[in-house]
């Protein structure tokens, strides 16, 4: 079994946008989801700020170890 965890950047049919692991349809390890009155002023960038928001959470705090490298690749995070 590999150390490696390859987690995805999904919007879901209802419109919340999850970080999840890619394999399965496990639970979100964390969701985003916007206020009507936020989605009218984002329109088509919700995703992508919903994105950059679970970036900030992955990259810029101690949700995981140190020492452990994240590699991005489209909407995919893959950390090893």
């Amino acid at each position: 079994m590999s150390d490696t965890a390859i987690l995805e950047i999904v919007e879901l049919p209802d419109g919340e946008v999850v970080l999840r692991p890619s394999e399965g349809d496990g639970e979100a390890l964390v969701s985003v989801r916007f206020s009507e009155q936020a989605l009218e002023l984002l329109r088509d960038t919700r995703f992508e700020v919903a994105r950059e928001m679970i970036d900030h959470a992955i990259t810029r705090t101690k949700l995981w170890e140190e020492g452990e490298v994240i590699e991005e690749q489209g909407d995919r995070v893959t950390m090893h």
